[in-house]
C-alpha cells in the first residue's frame, strides 16, 4: 500500500514550541505509513536546529526562503503552488498562523485533497491592539479578515490546540474546529530521582526571547523578588530577537548575579529537573508546550491569567498581569516559603502525551 504523502508547512525547524511539537509528532508517528516533508520558510543555506533529527527520522525538507523582506515574501508565495504540485501530496498541514490562508489557497490550487489549518496561538505579535497607529491597526484588521476568509474557504479540516486558539483563528467557525493536544513525551519529563540539593532556589522559564513572552516584565519580577530574598537563581532558556536587549537590561539593573542566560538547549528535561519553579507571564499563548513540560517535571508554575486554563494540570498559579511585578514577586516568595508543592493530575497529564496527539492526528489524516 503506498504511503500517505504529508507536507508540514511551518516557519522553520527551530527550538520553538510549534516546530518542536511537529518534530516530536514525526518521531512518534508510524513512518511506514507516512511519507513526510517539511516545507519551511528559511533560506536554503540555513541549517536549522532540528534538520539532522528530521532527516534521520526519514522526513524530507524543502527550504523556500526566509520572510524577512517583501521580495522574499513574494518568492515564498509564488513557490508554494509549484512545490505542492511537484510533491503530489495527499495532505498539506499548515502551521503558519494567519499566513495559513495563503498556504492553503496554494494547496487547493495545486489539487491537494486534504488541507489542514492548525491554530497554535491565541493572538498575534502584530495585533492592532498592540499598536497606537490607526493606519497600522486598519491594515492589520484588513489582513486578518482576508487571511481568515482564505483559511475558511480553502481548508478541509480546522485544528487548534485550545479553545482560545480556535477562537482567534476561526472566529465564528471555531465550534467546527477539532482540538488536538500539544503533546510531549511525558516519560522524558518525569523526575525519577530527587535533584541534588543546592544552596540556591532554582527558577526557570523556557521560551523564545520575544515580546509575547513578556521578557522585560520577567526582569522586573526578578528585581522585586531580589528585594525579598537573595537565595535564588533564574535560569532563562531560549533565544530570540530580544536577546541583546534582555542582557543589557539585566546588567543595567544590577541583576546579573540572579540570572543564568542559557540560550537554546536540547537537555530541557534535565534543566527542569534541577529547578523547582517555572515562570510564564506571557501576553498571550495558544497552549504552551513548555508549561506542560514543566508540570510533568514536577515544577510549580506562576502563569499570567491570560493563558488558557486548559493547560493547568494542577500546578499552576494564575496571576493577572496588571497586578504588577511587585505582586508577582510577593506571591512567588510566599509560595517558596510555604514549600507545599501543588500536585499534578496524572490523568490530565496523560492527555498531553505525544502518543495521544499522534492518535488524534492519525485519525484526521486517514479519515475519508
Amino acid at each position: 500500500m503506498p504511503k500517505i504523502k504529508l507536507a508540514y508547512v511551518t516557519h522553520g525547524l527551530s527550538s520553538n514550541g510549534i516546530e518542536s511539537l511537529l518534530v516530536n509528532i514525526v518521531n512518534h508517528i508510524d513512518m511506514s505509513k507516512y511519507d513526510v516533508t517539511f516545507v519551511v520558510a528559511i533560506d536554503k543555506d540555513t541549517i536549522p536546529l532540528h534538520e539532522e533529527t528530521v532527516r534521520k527520522l526519514g522526513a524530507d525538507i524543502i527550504k523556500i526562503c526566509d520572510l524577512d523582506t517583501i521580495k522574499k515574501k513574494v518568492e515564498y508565495i509564488r513557490s508554494l503552488e509549484n512545490i505542492f504540485r511537484a510533491g503530489n501530496f495527499d495532505i498539506v498541514h499548515a502551521n503558519m498562523d494567519l499566513l495559513n490562508g495563503i498556504v492553503l489557497r496554494a494547496a487547493r490550487k495545486a489539487g491537494i485533497k486534504k488541507r489542514i489549518c492548525h491554530a497554535h496561538t491565541s493572538s498575534s505579535t502584530f495585533s492592532a491592539d498592540n499598536h497606537g497607529d490607526l493606519l497600522f491597526a486598519t491594515i492589520q484588521k484588513v489582513y486578518r479578515f482576508i487571511m481568515r476568509s482564505l483559511i475558511l474557504k480553502n481548508s478541509t479540516h480546522l485544528l487548534g490546540c485550545s479553545d482560545a486558539a480556535n477562537k482567534y483563528m476561526y472566529s465564528t467557525k471555531s465550534n467546527k474546529a477539532i482540538k488536538i493536544s500539544n503533546g510531549i513525551d511525558v516519560s522524558r519529563f518525569f523526575k525519577e530521582e530527587t535533584a541534588a540539593s543546592s544552596r540556591y532556589i532554582n527558577l526557570v522559564t523556557v521560551g523564545r526571547l520575544s515580546s509575547p513572552k513578556n521578557p522585560l516584565f520577567i526582569i522586573d519580577i526578578i528585581k522585586e523578588l531580589s528585594l525579598l530574598r537573595q537565595d535564588f537563581v533564574f535560569n532563562w532558556v531560549g533565544d530570540g530577537e530580544m536577546k541583546n536587549l534582555i542582557a543589557e537590561t539585566i546588567k543595567e539593573k544590577g541583576l546579573s548575579e540572579f540570572f543564568n542566560l542559557m540560550g537554546v538547549r536540547t537537555d530541557i528535561p534535565q534543566i527542569l529537573h534541577s529547578c523547582s519553579y517555572f515562570l510564564m507571564p506571557s501576553l498571550f499563548e495558544g497552549l504552551p508546550v513548555s508549561l506542560v513540560e514543566a508540570q510533568a517535571a514536577g515544577l510549580e508554575c506562576f502563569v499570567s491569567s491570560v493563558v488558557t486554563k486548559e493547560v493547568d494540570l494542577g500546578a499552576c498559579h494564575f496571576i493577572p498581569l496588571d497586578s504588577g511585578a511587585k505582586q508577582w514577586a510577593k506571591i512567588i516568595n510566599e509560595t517558596i516559603n510555604r514549600n507545599q508543592p501543588l500536585t499534578v493530575d496524572k490523568n490530565k497529564l496523560m492527555k498531553f502525551d505525544i502518543s495521544y496527539t499522534v492518535k488524534q492526528l492519525d485519525k484526521v489524516y486517514t479519515q475519508k
